[in-house]
């Protein structure tokens, strides 16, 4: 009967633990979207709001109509505004948003955009028939919008950045002209400059991606420039090539994360297909990397 007892006991505290748990996923608060739904990126406005930007769609992830919403919740993500459609579903095709706050309290988005509504991509075959592949929200252009209003509503125009080519575009399908790309690393601030991540795909096969590699996007003014017309883009590394998996290691090294270290240096830890995560130290603001 003692032990009945103790069971029963243990097993109404596990409950009540769980039920307020708030590691526990039924424990959370949905973040509203279409069907879809990828990469919730939240950062806290100057008007004490959270701000959300997420990729989502009607459909499947890649299918036609995926596109970026940002929503606002003034309550701790209890609630969230109607979703604000950065770009329409009805364009071309939007994803994999992030975001950076300026210390003036302007929010900058960052996205991949089909900007020329490009309806299929060159691909291996087999699995491909025919070469082609109709998904296409992985490639076109790095773009920015802006809000100065703590995300209420974003610029109209959209900013594409002038990535540099580097010897994986060189060597996709279409010798550069067309890039395939995404990304899903947070911008980060190091001294006076912002930088955001980029992985850069080399062409589109079993699995999907079938070589990638890292880069990053660093701008020195975009913290304090006003105008986004003369905001100023560098790629790095300098060199041809990113960050790859070690000598030896698999085609795939993306989904960079970065964090700047007590002492400047940026250490960077990314994924492969070799069973192992990957790392790597730079020293020098990213020029290079160890």
């Amino acid at each position: 009967m003692r032990f009945l007892f103790y069971s029963l006991l243990f097993v109404a505290l596990s409950t009540t633990s769980a039920s307020a748990d708030w590691r526990n996923i039924h424990n959370g608060s949905e973040i509203p979207t279409e069907s879809y739904a990828d990469q919730p990126y939240v950062v806290k406005t100057d008007d004490g709001a959270w701000l959300c930007v997420v990729t989502t769609g009607s459909g499947h992830e890649g299918q036609s109509g995926q596109h970026v919403v940002s929503m606002r919740s003034v309550d701790l993500g209890e609630t969230w505004s109607e979703p604000v459609a950065i770009e329409p579903a009805t364009g071309p095709e939007a994803s994999y948003a992030v975001l950076l706050k300026a210390p003036s309290g302007r929010i900058y988005v960052f996205y991949n955009h089909n900007t020329d509504n490009l309806r299929e991509a060159r691909a291996d075959n087999p699995p491909y028939k025919d070469g082609i592949c109709r998904r296409v929200d992985s490639l076109g252009y790095y773009v920015f919008k802006y809000s100065d209003d703590y995300g209420r509503t974003w610029s109209e125009k959209r900013y594409p950045i002038p990535v540099r080519e580097m010897e994986i575009d060189r060597n996709n399908p279409y010798g550069g002209k067309v890039r395939y790309f995404w990304n899903v690393g947070k911008p980060f601030v190091l001294e006076d400059s912002a930088l955001v991540p980029l992985h850069k795909v080399g062409g589109l096969g079993y699995g999907f991606f079938t070589k990638s590699e890292g880069v990053l996007l660093k701008s020195p003014n975009i913290l304090t420039e006003p105008n986004p017309e003369k905001i100023e883009w560098e790629t790095l590394p300098d060199g041809d090539i990113g960050l790859r998996t070690p000598q030896g290691g698999g085609p795939i090294s993306e989904e960079q994360s970065f964090a700047v270290l007590s002492d400047g240096s940026i250490y960077c830890v990314y994924r492969c297909i070799d069973g192992h995560p990957v790392c790597s130290y730079s020293r020098d603001g990213g020029h290079t990397w160890s």
